[in-house]
C-alpha cells in the first residue's frame, strides 16, 4: 500500500472562478511558443517556451499556472523570477509586469507517465513501439507547461517537437517545418487559431497515416494496428467528410480550421476528445475488439460525429466556464444524432437515441444526487465531476424538445446566429438563450430556466375514459419524481391505439405546463385501447403506462406471445418504448421482476430488432443478479438459458447471433451454460457467421472464471498462450479479479489504491477494465469488505483518477451489491460530517440502485 496522502488540493490550487474572472479582465491577446524534447523511455520531458500577452492593469501581480513539473528559468520581460511554485501557481510580481505586452520565457520540465500524467505514455508490447500523447481537459495543460489554464483565455499556440527521427507527430495545425540531425528530428506547427489550452494537443509515436486520400481526413493509428484498421478506416473517413459538410452547411459556418485529423490512442479514457483540428478516438471505440453489430457500427459513427461537431461546438465558440459544460457537450451528442437523421435516416437514430442517450439520463435524474444542467463549479479542480450523464445525456434530449417546441427552422438559425456571434471566443448559456429567442421569437428563457437550472423531471401518466366506444376524456398529469413539487413546461404527442395492430392510431399534440391538463379531443374519436404519452420521444421525463393501457399490453393472466398484445406491436420504436415503459414500473416497485422477466423472453424468443433484444438481455441480467434472489425463478433463468442459447444458434441475422451470444454470456450462471462457454472457446461449439474477437474470448474466459468453473483455469491459460497483444495482457490481468478468492480482492484493491505516480501503478484502463469482474454479482461475500473502502477512495480518486474513473468506481462497487448491510454501508458513510458536497452527490447518485434493489426485494420477495 502506499503512503496516505492530503485528502485534497490544497486551497489555493486549482483556479477559482475568482481568479479566472480577475485575469479575464486583465489578460488577452495570448500566444505560445512551446517546445518539447520527447525521448522513448523518458519519465519527463523537458521544454522551453515564451508567452506573450497583453496586461490591461499592471497594478497587481498575476498568476500563471504550473504543477506537477519543475521550472528551471523564468524570465519576466527580460528580468529573472526565482522559479518558485506555490499551489500550483507562478506569481508574476506587478513590479516587473508592464501595461501592454508582457513577455515571459521559461524552462521547464514536465511529468510523462503511464497513468495520471497529462502526457500519457503508451508502450505497445506487440513491437516495443512507444507511443506519447497528451490530454489536458479539463485543466491538466498546466501539469505540461505553464500557462493561463482556463477555457474563456484563449491563445494561438505554436508547437516545436524533438524526438526520435521514426516518430511521426500531430498536433493541432500542419508542420511548416521538418529538420533531422541522425536519430532526432525536429517539426514546427503552423500555429493556431485562438483555442483554449485544453484543446492544445500532440501525438508522438511511430504513427501510420492510413488510407491517405485528398479531400478526406487523415487518420493515424499505431504501426501494430495497421492491419487491423484498413477496413474499418475508409468508413470512418467517409462519415466525417459527410458529416463536415452537412455540418458547415447546417451551421452556415465553413469547418472553422485548416485541416481535421484523427488518431486512434490505445488505451485512451474517453471515447474521443474535439482538440481542434486534430481529434483524439479511444482506438476500441473504432476498431473493435469485439465481432460487432449495427448498433455497434451505429455507436461509432454517432462518436465519430460528436467529436466533430465540437470543432463548431466547444472549439470555435468555447463555454467560458465548465458550469456550462453542456453548451459544448449536450450540443456535440444532439448534432450526432440530428446528423445521422440528415444523413442516414435507415439507421434509425431516434430509436437509438431513445434507447441509449434517455435511460442514462432519467437514472441519474431521478435521484437524489442528481443536479441542474447548469452545475455550479467553484473551482477547475471541481469540473471534472461535472461530466456524467447530465450533461451528455439529458442536455441533448431537452435539446431534442426544444427544437420540438419552437421549430426546426427556429432552431437551426438560432445556432446560427450564436456560431456567428461568438466565433473563435467564448460564450455563456445565456448568449445561446438569447439567439434562439432571436430567431424563434418565443419565450425561450422561460423553458430554459426550468429545464437547465433545475434538476430532476417530471413524471407524467395519463387517465381516460370512454362511453358508448368513444373516448369522452382524456387527461395529463405531472409530477417530481424528487420532494421538489416543481412543474415543468412540455409538449409531446399523445398515440392513441384502438389495438396492438392498430398500425396507424391517433396522434394528438399535448401542452402540459402545469400539474394537470385536460386534453381536447376530436369529435367521434374511438376508445382505445392503450395510450402511450410520449410518442415519438420529444418530451423529457418517467412516462409510465396507466392501468387500462398496462393490463390491457401486458395483462397479468397471459403467458403465451399470441395473447400479450405487447409481442404484437410491430413498429420496433413504439415496441421498444412500451418494453421501457413496463420496465419502470418494475424499478418503481409496481410490477414483479419475475413477470417483467416472463414478458421479456416472450419478445426475446422471436425479436427481430436488435437493439431491443440487447436491452432486454440487459434487463434479464438485472432482475436475475440484483432484483431476484439468487435462487429464485429457477424456471424463468432455465428458459433463459434455453432461449438465448437457441438464438445465439439460430437467429436469423449475424446482428442477433451476436446480440444473443453477448446475452447468454451474460447470463450463463448455470454448469450447463458454463460449458457451453467452454465448448465455445474449444470450437467444439460454433455460432453460424460469427468469428470471435479476442474480446469476445476474453469475455467468455471472465464469465468463467467468475463463476468458479472446474475448468476455467485451462480455458484462462489457453486464451493467455493465444493473445499476447498489449490489450491481450489488459484483458488477462482484468478477468482475473474476478476470481472467487479473498486474497485475490486483497491483491486487486492493493493495486486500486497506488499512486498513478507509483512505477507500479497499472495504467488506468487496466484498473477501468477490471472493476466489474472483481465486483462480480455473485462474489457479495468476498466484495462487501472493501466498499467501504472504496468510498473512503474517492477524494484521491477525484483528485488523481482522469474525468469518468470516479463514475465508473462507484457504479461497479455498488452495482456489486444488493443486501441491505451494504445500503445501511454507504448510509454510514454519507452520514459523516464535513464530506465533500460533490461526492456526496455522487455517491446518492450511484447508491439509487442499490437501494432500488433493496426495495424491490422486499415488496416481492422472489
Amino acid at each position: 500500500m502506499h503512503a496516505q496522502r492530503p485528502a485534497s488540493l490544497a486551497p489555493g490550487t486549482g483556479v477559482s472562478r475568482e481568479l479566472a474572472r480577475s485575469r479575464a479582465a486583465r489578460v488577452s491577446d495570448l500566444h505560445y511558443s512551446i517546445e518539447f524534447i520527447l525521448e522513448r523511455g523518458a519519465r519527463q520531458t523537458h521544454g522551453t517556451e515564451t508567452l506573450t500577452f497583453q496586461l490591461a492593469d499592471a497594478s497587481t501581480d498575476l498568476r500563471l499556472d504550473f504543477r506537477d513539473g519543475t521550472l528551471e528559468q523564468v524570465v519576466l520581460n527580460g528580468r529573472a523570477l526565482a522559479p518558485e511554485i506555490k499551489d500550483g501557481h507562478l506569481l508574476l510580481p506587478s513590479r516587473r509586469l508592464r501595461q501592454g505586452e508582457d513577455t515571459v520565457t521559461f524552462r521547464f520540465t514536465a511529468r510523462v507517465g503511464t497513468a495520471g500524467a497529462a502526457i500519457t505514455r503508451y508502450a505497445d508490447k506487440q513491437d516495443g513501439s512507444e507511443y506519447l500523447y497528451s490530454l489536458f481537459v479539463p485543466m491538466d495543460a498546466s501539469m505540461a507547461f505553464p500557462c493561463f489554464d482556463q477555457p474563456d483565455l484563449k491563445g494561438s499556440f505554436t508547437l516545436t517537437v524533438d524526438a526520435p527521427t521514426q516518430w511521426t507527430i500531430i498536433s493541432n495545425t500542419t508542420p511548416v517545418q521538418e529538420t533531422g540531425s541522425g536519430t532526432v528530428s525536429q517539426t514546427v506547427f503552423a500555429e493556431t487559431k485562438p483555442i483554449p489550452t485544453y484543446l492544445f494537443a500532440f501525438a508522438a509515436g511511430p504513427w501510420v497515416r492510413v488510407h491517405h486520400s485528398p479531400g478526406l481526413p487523415d487518420v493515424y493509428v499505431r504501426r501494430s494496428q495497421v492491419n487491423r484498421a484498413e477496413p474499418e478506416v475508409p468508413e470512418l473517413q467517409t462519415i466525417t467528410q459527410q458529416g463536415m459538410t452537412w455540418l458547415a452547411d447546417y451551421f452556415h459556418q465553413p469547418f472553422p480550421f485548416p485541416k481535421y485529423d484523427m488518431v486512434l490512442i490505445p488505451g485512451f479514457p474517453f471515447g474521443g476528445m474535439e482538440h481542434a483540428g486534430a481529434t483524439f478516438l479511444r482506438e476500441d471505440a473504432i476498431l473493435f475488439r469485439q465481432a460487432p453489430t449495427a448498433a455497434d457500427r451505429f455507436g461509432r459513427d454517432i462518436t465519430t460525429l460528436h467529436e466533430l461537431t465540437h470543432q463548431w461546438f466547444g472549439d470555435l465558440v468555447t463555454m467560458r466556464w465548465f458550469d456550462d459544460l453542456w453548451l459544448k457537450e449536450g450540443f456535440a451528442q444532439y448534432m450526432a444524432y440530428r446528423t445521422m437523421d440528415a444523413l442516414h435516416p435507415e439507421t434509425d437514430p431516434w430509436k437509438h437515441f431513445f434507447e441509449d442517450i434517455k435511460p442514462q439520463a432519467y437514472a441519474i435524474d431521478e435521484t437524489e444526487g442528481t443536479t441542474p444542467i447548469f452545475q455550479d463549479i467553484p473551482n477547475l479542480k471541481d469540473a471534472k465531476s461535472a461530466y456524467g450523464a447530465i450533461v451528455y445525456q439529458k442536455a441533448p434530449a431537452i435539446l431534442k424538445q426544444l427544437e420540438f417546441r419552437i421549430g426546426p427552422g427556429a432552431f437551426r438559425r438560432g445556432l446560427e446566429i450564436y456560431l456567428a456571434q461568438h466565433a473563435y471566443g467564448d460564450a455563456e448559456w445565456a448568449d445561446l438563450i438569447a439567439a434562439l429567442h432571436t430567431a424563434s421569437g418565443q419565450d425561450v428563457k422561460s423553458w430554459a430556466d426550468a429545464w437547465v437550472l433545475r434538476r430532476g423531471m417530471p413524471e407524467v401518466t395519463a387517465a381516460f375514459a370512454c362511453k358508448g366506444g368513444e373516448l369522452i376524456g382524456l387527461s395529463l398529469h405531472q409530477q417530481d419524481v424528487l420532494p421538489d413539487k416543481f412543474i415543468w413546461p412540455m409538449r409531446t404527442k399523445l398515440l392513441l391505439r384502438r389495438d396492438a395492430n392498430d398500425v396507424h392510431g391517433q396522434t394528438i399534440d399535448a401542452t402540459l405546463d402545469t400539474a394537470d391538463a385536460t386534453i381536447p379531443i376530436p369529435a367521434h374519436t374511438a376508445c382505445p385501447a392503450f395510450v402511450y404519452v410520449n410518442a415519438g420521444d420529444y418530451a423529457y421525463g418517467r412516462f409510465l403506462l396507466d392501468p387500462k393501457s398496462a393490463s390491457y399490453l401486458a395483462p397479468a393472466d397471459k403467458t403465451n406471445e399470441r395473447d400479450v398484445p405487447l409481442t404484437q406491436i410491430r413498429e420496433p420504436f413504439l415496441r421498444s418504448q412500451l418494453m421501457t415503459a413496463l420496465w419502470e414500473n418494475v424499478r418503481k416497485a409496481d410490477l414483479s421482476p419475475s413477470r417483467y422477466a416472463q414478458l421479456a423472453l416472450l419478445d426475446l424468443d422471436d425479436e427481430q430488432d436488435e437493439s431491443i433484444s440487447r436491452i432486454l438481455g440487459g434487463h434479464l441480467t438485472t432482475a436475475f443478479h440484483a432484483y431476484i434472489s439468487p435462487t429464485g425463478a429457477s424456471d424463468l433463468r432455465t428458459a433463459a438459458y434455453e432461449t438465448t442459447r437457441r438464438r445465439m444458434l439460430e437467429a436469423r441475422t449475424p446482428g442477433l447471433r451476436i446480440v444473443s451470444f453477448r446475452n447468454f454470456v451474460g447470463l450463463a450462471d448455470s454448469p450447463k451454460a458454463q460449458t457451453d462457454l467452454a465448448d465455445l472457446l474449444s470450437g467444439k461449439l460454433s455460432i453460424p457467421g460469427l468469428d470471435f474477437r479476442p474480446l469476445d474470448r476474453w469475455n467468455m474466459v471472465g464469465k468463467l472464471i467468475s463463476s468458479g468453473a472446474a475448468f476455467a483455469g485451462d480455458a484462462f491459460a489457453a486464451q493467455q498462450k493465444a493473445d499476447q497483444s498489449s490489450d491481450g495482457l489488459k484483458y488477462a490481468w482484468a478477468v482475473q479479479a474476478g476470481r472467487p478468492h479473498a486474497q485475490t480482492k486483497q491483491e486487486y484493491f492493493e493495486a486500486y489504491t497506488l499512486s498513478p505516480k507509483d512505477l507500479a501503478a497499472k495504467p488506468e484502463d487496466w484498473l477501468t477494465q477490471s472493476l466489474r469482474p472483481f465486483n462480480a454479482w455473485n462474489q457479495q461475500e468476498l466484495t462487501e469488505p472493501f466498499l467501504r473502502r472504496a468510498l473512503d477512495q474517492l477524494p484521491e480518486i477525484k483528485r488523481d483518477r482522469k474525468i469518468f474513473f470516479l463514475g465508473v468506481w462507484l457504479e461497479a462497487f455498488l452495482d456489486g451489491q444488493t443486501s441491505e448491510t451494504a445500503l445501511d454501508e454507504v448510509h454510514v458513510w454519507l452520514a459523516q460530517p464535513d464530506i465533500d458536497p460533490d461526492l456526496r452527490r455522487k455517491v446518492l447518485e450511484n447508491t439509487d440502485e442499490l437501494e432500488r434493489t433493496v426495495r424491490i426485494r422486499k415488496r416481492f420477495g422472489e
